[in-house]
């Protein structure tokens, strides 16, 4: 009797253990997967197809978007005849000042320093000193921003209570789709045809 119940106290510590043994790496992986999904955003182009209902505005058009750590470029554009030379819509430049030039070629100059949308984009790497927070609730609070994750670590969702605008990051495997809402109604989707991270472009967006 007595070597069962010691034997049965063997078993039940080695349970134990091993669940505390066990959990560590879960959490590492996890942490692993947080900080590699934060390096993704760094330097990144984006090629899709942009489709924007605002209002009585619909189009569907070509975009690709170009961001590193001080600067984002996006192009929305017509393909051409037979996808062949294709011709600028709407390019948005920014990196403190968001420039704008439009159809009819008038450029547009619009100070944003204080949007958080922005900031957020060029400081996604500094979230990774929240990663507690992060592992933990697969969410952060950030004053007017909500930003949600993913099972796998991902950022799923950013959302804006002062303006009632939200970022949905869909997924596949690799990110899929981008959908923005205002009110809750669709304005913008972006279908992701690819994604690439070309470091010989980060200094040249411009």
């Amino acid at each position: 009797m007595k070597l069962n119940k010691f034997f049965l106290l063997f078993i039940l510590l080695l349970f134990f253990t091993s669940c505390a043994f066990l959990l560590k790496p879960i959490e590492s992986d996890k942490e692993k997967l947080l900080y590699t999904h934060l390096k993704f955003w760094e330097n990144i182009r984006i090629d899709g197809i942009i489709e924007a209902n605002y209002k009585s505005y619909v189009f569907r058009k070509n975009i690709t978007i170009k961001k590193n750590n001080h600067a984002l470029r996006i192009d929305i554009y017509d393909s051409g005849i037979f996808g062949m030379q294709p011709t600028p819509f709407i390019s948005a430049y920014y990196d403190s000042v968001l420039t704008i030039r439009t159809p009819d070629q008038e450029i547009e100059h619009i100070s944003i320093e204080d949007d958080n949308y922005f900031s957020l984009l060029f400081n996604l790497n500094d979230l990774f000193v929240l990663k507690d927070d992060i592992l933990k609730n697969k969410r952060l609070f950030l004053e007017n921003l909500i930003i949600t994750f993913s099972d796998n670590m991902k950022i799923s969702e950013i959302r804006n209570n002062t303006n009632s605008t939200k970022i949905y990051f869909n997924y596949l495997q690799d990110m899929d789709s981008i959908t923005f809402l205002k009110e809750e109604k669709n304005i913008i989707n972006i279908q992701i045809d690819k994604i690439t991270h070309p470091i010989e472009e980060i200094n040249r967006l411009k």
